[in-house]
């Protein structure tokens, strides 16, 4: 079974674990390219390397999502935390 990972507040996280993996695809291709080709019995492997904008823009995007959304979660919190609790703090 597949599990998220978890954020810095020991939350599931989709969005961190999107952005890890694309971080890791792109390793992973860059890595293997770096290769070229080879054969392996009767099998033949070719990994051909992304081009930089390929890569600047898959990267760029999932982590500018995944900043975004722990931007907007950080807000959300510091609007709630000055809010009052209640009607009873506010003087008559």
């Amino acid at each position: 079974m597949f599990s998220w990972i978890k954020n810095t507040h020991g939350k599931p996280d989709a969005m961190l674990t999107f952005a890890t993996v694309a971080f890791g695809m792109v390793t992973l291709n860059l890595f293997l390219s770096s290769f070229g080709p080879f054969t392996y019995g009767d099998f033949n492997f070719t990994f051909t390397p992304l081009s930089s904008d390929t890569m600047g823009v898959y990267l760029g995007a999932t982590l500018t999502a995944y900043v975004s959304r722990r931007y907007t979660d950080a807000r959300h919190a510091s609007a709630r935390v000055a809010e009052p609790a209640s009607d009873e703090t506010q003087s008559s």
